[in-house]
C-alpha cells in the first residue's frame, strides 16, 4: 500500500496522463500526492531562481489544481525546484519518505514525429531516476495513453 506518491512533471501534454493516473492511484490509496517539476540549472541570481520557481508554481497550478480538485483529494503537495533535477526528484522522494514515483517514459512525446511508441527509449532523467531513487519508480508507457492503447 502506498501512503505517498511522487509524480513528476515537466507539464507537457504527455505528463497530462502520468498525473491523471497518479491522482487515481493516490485516491485509490488515500496517499498523499505529490507533484512535482524540475526547472533544471538556472544558473541566475538568486532573486531570479526564486521568481521562476514562483512562475513554475503557477504553472502548476493552471495546469494541475482543477484536476486535483475536482478528484477530491484532499491531501496533496505542489513542488517546484531549480537544480539537477534528478537529484532534485530523488532527494524530495528521500526526505518525504515516498513510497513510489511515478513518470513517464521520456519528456518527449511518444508520437511527436510519427515514432513507433513500442520502441521508444527512456529518457536520460527518468533512465537515472531509476537508478538512483529511493523507492520503487513506476513507468506509465505510452500504450497506457489515450488513443495509443492496443486491444
Amino acid at each position: 500500500m502506498f501512503k505517498k506518491i511522487l509524480i513528476c512533471t515537466d507539464l507537457s501534454k504527455y505528463c497530462d496522463h502520468v498525473v491523471s493516473y497518479g491522482l487515481n492511484m493516490a485516491k485509490e490509496h488515500d496517499a498523499r500526492f505529490w507533484i512535482y517539476h524540475g526547472l533544471g540549472r538556472l544558473h541566475l541570481s538568486e532573486k531570479e531562481t526564486e521568481q521562476e520557481i514562483k512562475r513554475g508554481e503557477a504553472r502548476m497550478v493552471e495546469a494541475y489544481m482543477d484536476r486535483i480538485k475536482k478528484s477530491g483529494l484532499e491531501k496533496y503537495t505542489i513542488n517546484v525546484s531549480d537544480g539537477d533535477v534528478v537529484s532534485e526528484i530523488t532527494k524530495l522522494a528521500r526526505n518525504t519518505k515516498t513510497d513510489m514515483i511515478l513518470m513517464g517514459p521520456s519528456a518527449k512525446e511518444p508520437t511527436a514525429a510519427g515514432e513507433d511508441v513500442r520502441v521508444a527509449p527512456l529518457g536520460p532523467v527518468t533512465t537515472d531516476t531509476i537508478l538512483w531513487a529511493p523507492c520503487p519508480v513506476m513507468i506509465i508507457p505510452p500504450a497506457l495513453l489515450p488513443g495509443l492503447t492496443r486491444r
